[in-house]
């Protein structure tokens, strides 16, 4: 009994991976959506309420980077459909250069400025801001992280 138990688990985990384990469009649109959902609120709660400690705005940033890197994680371990490969892979190391930014405006908050402006002209997010725009040409909703 308890392997026939086993069997039927494998059997349905199978069925929902879909055979070949990429998402289908809805199932990625969700994923690109929901990340850049969370990624947005968290770096919104950043710029928008105005810190009085240097302890508050390295709280901030320590909350958006981790979102950034939940994001950045979440859909590498993504299995997109295949024509969002490369798009996906894209949006991915925007995200990772995003983290990284914020690593550093923790451990610099006065050079904060200098930083974003890095980090907005990095090829990584203009490979990553590409990305969302050809994905949004095949049709794609892709959100907030889709946003110019």
């Amino acid at each position: 009994m308890k392997r026939l138990v086993l069997v039927v688990a494998a059997v349905v985990l199978l069925a929902g991976c879909g055979g070949s384990g990429r998402l289908s469009k809805a199932a990625y649109e969700q994923k690109l959506q929901a990340d850049g959902n969370a990624v947005q609120s968290a770096v919104t709660a950043l710029t928008k309420t105005a810190t009085t400690s240097l302890a508050q705005f390295a709280t901030k940033v320590d909350a958006a980077e981790a979102a950034v890197k939940k994001a950045a994680d979440d859909l590498d371990a993504a299995k997109p459909p295949s024509d969002a490969e490369a798009d996906n892979a894209a949006i991915v190391a925007g995200l990772r250069r995003i983290q990284t930014g914020l690593e550093q405006v923790k451990k610099n908050p006065t050079t904060a400025a200098a930083i974003v402006g890095q980090i907005e002209s990095s090829p990584e997010l203009k490979a990553a801001t590409k990305a969302t725009a050809d994905l949004k040409k095949k049709g794609y909703k892709v959100g907030v992280i889709g946003a110019a």
